[in-house]
């Protein structure tokens, strides 16, 4: 079944109420680590729309580990693949997802994500039991993705972290 990440920004007393307001949906509210005032809300999906009223969704490409549930520390990383390297970036990072992390200690789930409203932006979503554990796997650098970072400027390459809003309601 065909699955959606979708994700909304804004204060934390906003969106706890979002989350009020639909009990029987699973989401799970997210602090950026860079700035503690900046709050993420995310819900996987069957559903192609979203409750949220101006969402950022994606398609799940491909998915290893736990995804059912979206929980742990959070790290993103967001780039633009031009048309002619679409196809190739889609199998190199589905293959290495597949054979290379299926193994990873401390690592819940990963996807690969493709923005419903520009199929350019590509996303990268890992989920960790602790930061620690994608920062050992991240000082490794030989991830698929290493060679993008090395040329940020055109793949306009940018990376964002979250934590839990709160540990209390979720299991690791």
């Amino acid at each position: 079944m065909k699955q959606y990440l979708h994700t909304t920004f804004g204060s934390q007393k906003v969106l706890q109420a979002l989350q009020a307001d639909h009990p029987e949906r699973h989401m799970l509210l997210t602090i950026d680590d860079r700035d503690q005032t900046n709050f993420q809300l995310l819900e996987e999906t069957n559903a192609a729309t979203s409750v949220f009223a101006n969402p950022i969704s994606y398609d799940v490409l491909s998915a290893v580990g736990e995804t059912d549930d979206i929980r742990g520390w959070i790290h993103f990383t967001f780039l633009t693949i031009p048309d002619e390297e679409m196809v190739a970036f889609q199998k190199q990072w589905t293959n290495y997802q597949t054979d290379a992390m299926a193994n990873v200690s401390g690592l819940i789930g990963s996807q690969l994500l493709q923005r419903i409203d520009d199929n350019h932006q590509f996303g990268v979503m890992t989920t960790w039991t602790t930061r620690d554990y994608y920062t050992i796997w991240q000082a490794d650098g030989r991830g698929p993705l290493q060679k993008y970072a090395d040329f940020d400027n055109r793949y306009n390459l940018r990376t964002s972290s979250y934590s839990p809003a709160a540990f209390t309601k979720q299991k690791l």
